[in-house]
């Protein structure tokens, strides 16, 4: 597991946490958007020396030949790239959409990607693709961990390194928590 990404993810957690105790951005059950997640995840990892994040990085659709895919977000030092993905995560259709996220992430696609690196090659660097999603629901994050949840849907495709943080509980008792899985990708020479 990577101390820096783990310690960057429950950094951000606390930044939204803080957050909202200062404005709640949503009415209803619409939730937080996605960008939140994104955001905060950047702005902890450059909270870092020369540590920089991009936000909808494109890539190649080989099926359009056009670079009409996008990481929500890169993260890179000196020593790391970290491609992520967020979604909010309330039902089975959610997760699907984290399986296709976690697939598109692979070697090939991102390669190029890596490519556009000016000053020093990525190499030399390790490179993890990360899922990110939020949920208000205790039982999705069971299924998350691998615990029993009355949760039916698949969790073969979750990468081992994963947790589970508590961003902030309300007064009515809701909790909005961070459903986070990360692993390193191997690049041939």
């Amino acid at each position: 597991m990577s101390r820096v990404i783990n310690r960057v993810i429950r950094q951000a957690a606390e930044s939204l946490g803080s957050s909202l105790d200062q404005f709640y951005p949503s009415y209803g059950r619409n939730g937080l958007n996605e960008r939140n997640l994104t955001y905060q995840m950047a702005k902890a990892f450059e909270s870092r020396s020369d540590a920089y994040a991009f936000m909808e990085v494109p890539f190649l659709n080989t099926a359009t030949g056009r670079y009409d895919y996008r990481i929500d977000c890169m993260l890179f030092d000196k020593d790391r790239v970290v491609f992520v993905e967020c979604k909010r995560l309330y039902k089975p259709e959610k997760a699907q959409q984290l399986i296709v996220d976690l697939q598109r992430m692979n070697a090939e696609n991102l390669a190029p990607v890596l490519e556009k690196f000016i000053a020093e090659k990525p190499r030399s660097r390790s490179v993890y693709r990360m899922i990110l999603a939020e949920t208000w629901q205790k039982p999705i994050t069971e299924w998350w961990k691998g615990s029993n949840s009355g949760r039916t849907w698949d969790g073969s495709w979750l990468p081992e390194d994963r947790g589970v943080i508590e961003v902030k509980t309300f007064d009515n008792g809701k909790t909005l928590y961070w459903l986070y899985a990360y692993e390193p990708l191997l690049f041939s020479n």
